[in-house]
């Protein structure tokens, strides 16, 4: 995965009445319209340098580590390896895969994706693991997933030299370019998708690199809205002639400010905590659990603007897809609209975060509550 270009060619075209109430706004915060989302492919594919293709033991491990790298990307969160039904999982990882092949793979490739150590081969085996399983195996263990499609992060980063001049990096930047690969290698490792600045005359007017270096939540957030990211990761580094660094990432989510700070760090290190940092709390916030929770609320979902068998037909797919939805029943079809009855397991806040993040369904009016029903409606717009 690489950071996205974001300039102008390459932009995406990615109340109490009687018995009724609205959801508080501290209960269920709605998502920005404007968010942009990205679809990640290859959630369930992992990859790993190997010495030979004729090797069963070292092929076997290679299932392993691959089978670890995706149940991380699923879920966002590394933590997922220590449940115990996981490990039990990862002891027979050649169950739950679907396809492997090998490449090969060129030294400078191979320099950036594994240790030195490893550099002199040139070996690469590419492993896909049957979907159903994992999903079957996170839902048993109780495990949340993180759907697959997913909102851009921006990386706002400044690095110190030796003499103290600090500069911005961007999507364009050619220098500190080893630092701009690690934040890439690390998102695509976690799922993460990631933005950088343009850093053209219009981040320049509104931020400079002191800004970035200092901090300052306000006009970071403020540069930030142009590129309608859901979250901004800040980094600032200073790396000294060892190669070791300084340095300090705050993580600007949904009115939190969260942060963290190495001394004398490797550069590696130092990149995968702060992507690290992102990637737990976004990937915790549209977690889901498959099988729902206790709670059983169910979901009015009402759609105008369906003009032919075609849309009712990408309407019914689309809302299957919903990872948040565990089934539905057409309620009715009238006048080009469609009301559906969805089972969430009551969660409803998830559900809301993930269609915002698709501009399949735009919100028509406020999401209403009885008891548990929960009443939307919404425009067709695919």
């Amino acid at each position: 995965m690489k950071c996205l270009d974001f300039s102008v060619k390459n932009r995406f075209s990615c109340i109490l009445n009687g018995k009724y109430f609205l959801f508080l706004a501290f209960f269920l915060h709605v998502f920005p319209a404007s968010v942009f989302a990205v679809e990640l492919e290859e959630l369930y594919q992992g990859s790993v340098v190997v010495g030979s293709r004729d090797n069963e033991r070292e092929r076997q491990q290679a299932f392993t580590e691959a089978f670890r790298q995706v149940l991380i990307k699923v879920t966002g969160n590394p933590e997922v390896l220590t449940d115990a039904v996981v490990r039990t999982a990862l002891s027979s990882a050649d169950d739950y895969v679907d396809t492997w092949s090998y490449r090969s793979v060129e030294a400078e490739e191979m320099a950036e994706n594994v240790q030195e150590s490893a550099a002199a081969n040139n070996i690469e085996i590419n492993v896909t693991f049957f979907e159903p399983e994992v999903l079957s195996l996170l839902d048993n263990a109780n495990i949340p997933i993180w759907p697959g499609n997913r909102p851009y992060t921006l990386v706002w980063l400044v690095a110190q030299d030796e003499l103290g001049a600090r500069q911005l990096l961007g999507s364009s930047s050619n220098d500190f370019q080893d630092i701009i690969e690690l934040l890439e290698t690390e998102a695509d490792n976690r799922g993460l998708p990631l933005l950088l600045p343009i850093l053209d005359f219009e981040d320049f007017r509104a931020v400079s690199a002191n800004d970035v270096w200092e901090m300052d939540a306000e006009k970071l957030l403020s540069a930030s809205q142009r590129y309608q990211s859901e979250g901004v990761l800040v980094i600032r580094i200073f790396k000294t002639l060892s190669g070791d660094i300084f340095g300090k990432s705050n993580y600007l989510f949904r009115d939190q400010v969260l942060e963290i700070e190495a001394f004398d760090a490797l550069i590696e290190s130092f990149i995968q905590e702060s992507i690290a940092l992102a990637t737990k709390e976004i990937s915790s916030y549209y977690a889901v659990l498959l099988s729902g929770t206790d709670s059983s609320i169910e979901v009015n979902l009402t759609v105008e603007g369906i003009v032919s068998a075609a849309d009712y037909a990408a309407l019914l797919d689309y809302v299957t897809r919903l990872t948040d939805v565990n089934d539905y029943q057409i309620a009715s079809v009238e006048n080009q609209k469609i009301m559906l009855r969805l089972s969430t397991g009551g969660q409803i806040r998830q559900l809301v975060e993930t269609i915002a993040l698709n501009r399949t369904l735009m919100p028509l009016g406020e999401l209403l509550r009885n008891d548990n029903q929960v009443y939307m409606t919404y425009q067709w717009n695919n």
